[in-house]
């Protein structure tokens, strides 16, 4: 890893060294403005639609230009690369992924889509969501570090992702694309986006077929979208739908518990199987209204409805083949059993019954928003009503469960801006009445302060919750009626700051987070003497770390910018037993170099390390990794992109699962057309 990241500094400093421009002389040599000296970016999921200056918490603004400059074909990877994030992703494209949070995992976290929540009402978080949703629809993401259960509620102690789709924009655009690569990946993409009077409008689609990293194994999508806006300044009504059909068959996986004592020892693997494939059907409907009601008053409403439709199918195919046994006395099913180097018989485990699952959603949130400047300080009142409702079921192979739970919520918070927004204190509560575990308060404030020397102090505490999930409660088999909801507190700090004119950014936070009746599973015997097990409220949870990140103009054609964190993750039994989180690394870090010799040219080189992380059980610690990923732009005349994509470079071992085949080095090149409308 050393050898990589000596590297990446010296191309930095050579690539510095060639292109730093020659002094002009003379009054009246041309500059160009700099490239680093760009609008400061708003943050829409405060739905303040404050600037990153303004605000208390540690945040990260990923744009849509962002996106396209590392050709990013998997979401997971957008979001890995940014701090406090991370991942367990494995098997091929649309597979399993498991994304992490400052520690936490699915359920911890909340994923809001045009302002409408997904996740799930049946099982906590939002499934394959990350590893199916196609980055080319996205306009913007936004990730918001920590609890914000002021402004979202439940599921949102580690944070809340915020994303985008696209939108239009004044004139007209034409854009299509295409894209080949590794595990013959096929994808086709177009939109169209523009304006007409009041109307913007954007029409996009991705569609996808590739491989996987076994034989038999492939991702199929198809995900058109859809956003229109129509409106002035004072008000506008605005609509978006999302879907998206996946479809991904994977391999058998095995995984044998009793010879695991340490790594040389352990054992597990996967073979193909020719019929074992999940499907997955999105839908989401957002309608927006605002309305600037006065000057200093405005409001605004979002409807949304989000639904999730999941079967899952794995017929009995017989035998799949053939394994060599590892030790003596060896068995798969504890009938049979083998001596060390013994060929081992590998029988598929399917069910000629599906198994299904559905997920809906339906929201209605609608927000009041009072600027009262006075002198030279601002005054920011947001009052919010929700109603939040969600069902979930599941019928077919496993049993049936259903249920529904809903959240009637009010909430308020106020952002005080003094001496010209120097200094700024935020605080907000809000009351949620859920229909099984009834009334809940939380609440947060914060503080920054910015320097004339373009330091910015910030700290925050809040507190947040997570409510149990539909299975969690209803399920025949496992669920527990009488559970109460986790809760925890969150205390934050950190420092921002620019040097060099603002050429190079800077920004240091530390948390630290304490989560009580966290709802774990009991395996044995229920407490109606019945077997299999169930969910309590049992554990408590303890994250904290530090996140560091920069971003550094060498020059205006050489960016360096990259990330750190440190994360310690732990859970604590009510006997006191504690154990380090599994499937959460320590130790993380990005760098990114990206080089714009000319205008046509783009290229970026990335370094991504992650440190040792325990497998799911907690047995077994898994090596860290690294990789160097590359990217590259050519615009080619006439409306043509050029574009290629490398990720794994030097073909590097990588584990985030054990058992499963890693795909190693991944490589994709595509053409792109944009045409303007306007002009022809």
């Amino acid at each position: 890893m050393r050898k990589w990241l000596l590297i990446l500094l010296t191309v930095a400093a050579l690539m510095a060294a060639q292109t730093a421009p020659a002094a002009e002389s003379g009054s009246t040599a041309k500059k160009k403005k700099p490239a680093y000296q760009v609008g400061e970016l708003t943050v829409h999921a405060t739905k303040m639609d404050q600037e990153m200056d303004q605000l208390t918490d540690s945040v990260s603004v990923i744009t849509e230009q962002e996106i396209k400059k590392q050709n990013f074909t998997d979401f997971t990877e957008v979001l890995r690369y940014t701090p406090g994030v991370e991942f367990k992703r494995v098997g091929g494209p649309g597979q399993y992924c498991y994304p992490k949070l400052r520690g936490f995992g699915n359920g911890h976290f909340l994923v809001v889509v045009d302002g409408m929540k997904i996740n799930d009402g049946y099982s906590p978080g939002a499934g394959n969501f990350f590893a199916q949703i196609d980055p080319y629809l996205l306009e913007r993401v936004e990730v918001l570090r920590g609890p914000q259960s002021v402004l979202y509620g439940s599921d949102t102690t580690a944070g809340v992702f915020a994303l985008t789709t696209k939108g239009g924009y004044p004139g007209a655009n034409l854009n299509l694309g295409g894209e080949y690569g590794s595990e013959q990946w096929k994808k086709g993409r177009g939109g169209i986006r523009g304006q007409i009077d009041k109307l913007t409008y954007s029409i996009n689609f991705a569609g996808v077929d590739s491989d996987g990293v076994w034989s038999d194994e492939y991702y199929r999508a198809y995900s058109p979208q859809v956003k229109l806006s129509y409106g002035t300044d004072k008000f506008k009504i605005g609509g978006s739908f999302y879907y998206s059909r996946t479809k991904y068959q994977y391999a058998e996986l095995r995984e044998n518990y009793s010879y695991v004592d340490s790594k040389d020892e352990w054992w597990a693997f996967q073979l193909p199987d020719p019929e074992q494939w999940t499907e997955q059907k999105y839908h989401l409907g957002t309608l927006n209204f605002k309305h600037q009601i006065t000057d200093n008053l405005r409001h605004k409403l979002v409807l949304g409805w989000y639904k999730k439709d999941r079967t899952a199918y794995d017929p009995d195919n017989g035998l799949l083949g053939y394994v060599t046994a590892p030790v003596n006395n060896f068995t798969l099913d504890y009938v049979h059993y083998y001596d060390k180097g013994d060929r081992v018989p590998v029988y598929d485990r399917g069910s000629s019954e599906k198994y299904y699952t559905k997920n809906e959603n339906y929201m209605a949130d609608y927000n009041l928003i009072w600027d009262k400047p006075f002198g030279e300080h601002l005054n920011t009142v947001l009052l919010g009503l929700e109603y939040y409702q969600q069902e979930g079921a599941s019928w077919g192979r496993y049993g049936e469960t259903s249920g529904r739970v809903d959240t009637k919520s009010v909430y308020l918070n106020d952002q005080l801006a003094l001496f010209n927004g120097k200094l700024l204190f935020n605080a907000g509560g809000r009351f949620d009445e859920h229909s099984k575990f009834g009334g809940h308060l939380v609440g947060k404030v914060g503080a920054a302060y910015n320097f004339p020397t373009d330091t910015t102090l910030f700290a925050n505490y809040g507190t947040s919750f997570r409510a149990p999930s539909v299975f969690q409660l209803y399920s025949a088999k496992y669920g527990n009626p009488n559970l109460d909801p986790e809760e925890g507190w969150t205390v934050e700090g950190g420092v921002r700051q620019k040097f060099l004119g603002g050429k190079f950014s800077t920004e240091l936070t530390f948390w630290h987070t304490e989560l009580d009746d966290v709802i774990t599973f009991q395996y044995g015997v229920r407490p109606d003497g019945s077997l299999g097990g169930y969910y309590y409220n049992s554990d408590e949870a303890k994250t904290e770390g530090i996140e560091f990140g920069f971003t550094w103009w060498i020059i205006d054609q050489l960016k360096f910018s990259g990330n750190y964190t440190y994360t310690d993750s732990r859970s604590i039994t009510k006997a006191g037993v504690e154990s380090r989180t599994v499937q959460i690394a320590r130790n993380k870090f990005n760098l990114n170099l990206g080089y714009y010799p000319f205008k046509w040219l783009e290229l970026q080189i990335h370094l991504y390390y992650s440190g040792p992380r325990l497998r799911w059980r907690g047995d077994i610690e898994m090596d860290s990794y690294y990789r160097v990923d590359f990217a590259a732009r050519a615009k080619l005349g006439k409306g043509f992109t050029a574009f290629g994509r490398v990720q794994n470079l030097f073909d590097e071992k990588i584990e985030e699962g054990l058992g499963y085949k890693d795909p190693g080095l991944l490589a994709y090149v595509g053409l792109e057309w944009d045409l303007n409308l306007l002009n022809i």
